[in-house]
């Protein structure tokens, strides 16, 4: 066991801040912003009219039969590829090069303009599944064919 000073145990003294409890202050402005968000989205929910199809039916499958638009890149990829490559492997080395980017790129720099690795691999990735997504939706009709889009639209939401 050690000897310490007693000077270096001493408690310093805090000067008054201006801060408040999260509750009630905090947390009360949170539920109420919470609350409003609800009743905005409820509202204007409430307001519109979706088109809505008939009921469904399990022996008739709507043309095209196109995943919903955050899907649309997976479903692009899957046609160009076999499924274990496009839904399984790729997708798993895209998240695993997001995790690795920190330790790919050493940079301790936090300036966007000397990361560039960092900033390449990341652009590089966004692109191809903003440019998947793009083509998976607007870009394939009935029988996942290339179509124009401005002459019919296979969009639904």
């Amino acid at each position: 066991m050690g000897v310490v000073d007693r000077e270096s145990v001493t408690a310093e003294e805090r000067a008054v801040d201006d801060t408040v409890f999260t509750w009630p202050h905090m947390l009360v402005r949170h539920v109420v912003v919470a609350l409003g968000t609800c009743a905005t989205v409820l509202a204007l929910g409430s307001r519109s009219r979706p088109p809505l199809r008939g009921l469904a039916n399990p022996n008739l499958t709507p043309e095209p039969a196109k995943a919903p638009w955050y899907f649309a890149g997976l479903q692009e990829l899957l046609s160009h590829f076999d499924p274990l490559i496009a839904g399984i492997l790729i997708p798993t080395g895209a998240v695993i090069a997001l995790l690795l980017l920190p330790y790919i790129d050493r940079n301790p720099s936090t300036i966007a303009r000397e990361r560039k690795v960092a900033i390449v691999i990341f652009s590089g990735l966004l692109a191809i599944a903003v440019v998947l997504t793009v083509i998976g939706t607007f870009f394939r009709g009935p029988g996942w064919s290339f179509i124009a889009p401005w002459t019919h639209s296979y969009i639904e939401m």
